[in-house]
């Protein structure tokens, strides 16, 4: 028995490898999508199904001794279910006798880029096809930023974000139908996009390229940079530390309980492009400013929460880091309820006030919490007539947060 896993390319029956072609031959059996299948699936058994679940069932209930062909769109090794198949393949102890392939094909990004005459190694490659990206954030950050989308919606949204956080320098080539003869290429971007109401079929790719991209190694926003109104902001050293402190993950979930003028949040979102960032506030005026400061900064994987919590923190996903800003005398609660969805979660909080300094001590011991505690002491220097002196800011405690037998605090 046979088991091919085939990347049938683009879409036209040309651009498919002479081993593709000979293993499609040989098939007494074609699995995949309609659309794949169009040019291949003559005088075959076929089987339209692409979910790697469903395509194991039919190889063991019908395709037992014989050769299969299984066709992906592209390359099987490109946002595709080659991966998962393979994993179930390799698991299900039925088919271990059987000859497995993976045939690699010409992916809709080499098709696009090279049609283009544009090289692709210093493309970010992302894709929105049945799955979530911060695309905002990579296009954001990197010149060139390539996406796979499943409907034109989705690359609506994706263009009305960049609309909304400013980015309408940003161009735009959106490819259609590829390698059909319906072909089309759009050269666009986020205003004339819109302004046209251009429209955009199923199954389509897009380039971004931003040549004001940021391209940062690392993540610094000075306080004067935030739009802060009267509402209390973590200052720059203290959030620097507090990050540090945190240990973020590129895909951190965190949840910025407090989360005021949103600095944290934001600095946070910025520093790992797959993460999410949950910024609880209770009041109309922090929420405010959250939302400016995430448009400002096109922070597009920042999620405001309006409430207080721990209520707020019902339904959001299970967080691995948090950082606790004010808790609204409701220290106990909120540390019970992020404990319970997480017992290994990284808590991170600053302490202003001798009072909540010694409530988190009752806290640490009530609940068996191991606990690292510094205090930082910062001065500005500040120009006073012909001399420069050092202005002190309030001491901040920061302190860090598990549960004894989590995993061990970096000191």
């Amino acid at each position: 028995m046979k088991i091919s896993l085939i990347g049938a390319g683009p879409g036209r029956e040309g651009l498919i490898s002479s081993e593709a072609k000979k293993l499609i031959d040989e098939a007494d059996i074609l699995i995949g999508s309609e659309r794949t299948m169009r040019s291949f699936g003559r005088g075959k058994t076929t089987y339209n199904i692409y979910k790697p679940e469903e395509i194991i069932s039919k190889i063991k209930n019908t395709g037992v001794g014989k050769n299969v062909a299984v066709l992906f769109s592209g390359d099987p090794g490109f946002f595709s279910g080659g991966k998962k198949l393979l994993n179930l393949l390799d698991r299900d102890e039925s088919l271990k006798g059987a000859e497995i392939n993976v045939i690699p094909g010409i992916s809709s990004m080499q098709y696009f880029m090279e049609n283009l005459h544009l090289t692709w190694e210093n493309t970010v490659l992302t894709s929105l096809h049945g799955r979530s990206a911060n695309l905002i954030g990579y296009i954001r950050d990197n010149a060139r930023v390539f996406s796979l989308f499943g409907n034109g919606d989705e690359i609506r949204e994706t263009v009305e974000k960049l609309h909304y956080y400013g980015m309408d320098h940003v161009r735009i080539l959106i490819g259609e139908n590829l390698s059909y003869p319906d072909e089309n290429i759009i050269l666009t971007d986020p205003k004339g996009f819109l302004d046209e109401a251009i429209s955009v079929g199923r199954l389509s790719v897009a380039l971004f390229i931003n040549e004001k991209a940021l391209s940062r190694a690392g993540v610094r926003i000075g306080d004067d940079l935030f739009i802060r109104g009267d509402v209390p902001m973590t200052k720059s050293e203290i959030r620097s530390l507090s990050l540090l402190k945190l240990d973020l993950k590129k895909d951190s979930v965190l949840y910025d309980i407090g989360a005021g003028t949103g600095s944290v949040s934001i600095e946070a979102a910025l520093m790992m492009p797959d993460g999410n960032v949950f910024a609880v506030e209770s009041k109309d005026k922090g929420i405010n400013l959250i939302r400016e400061n995430k448009r400002k900064f096109a922070a597009d994987n920042v999620t405001i929460i309006n409430g207080s919590a721990p209520e707020a923190l019902d339904g959001l996903i299970r967080p691995d880091r948090v950082f606790i800003g004010g808790s609204g005398g409701r220290l106990k609660e909120i540390l019970e309820k992020v404990f319970s969805l997480n017992p290994e979660v990284r808590v991170v909080m600053n302490i202003v006030s001798l009072e909540t300094l010694n409530a988190l001590g009752g806290i640490v011991d009530e609940m068996g919490l191991i606990s690292d505690l510094t205090l930082v002491n910062i001065a500005r220097m500040k120009k006073t007539g012909d001399h420069s002196m050092f202005t002190g800011l309030n001491p901040v405690y920061i302190a860090e947060l598990k549960k004894d037998g989590g995993n061990e605090l970096q000191r």
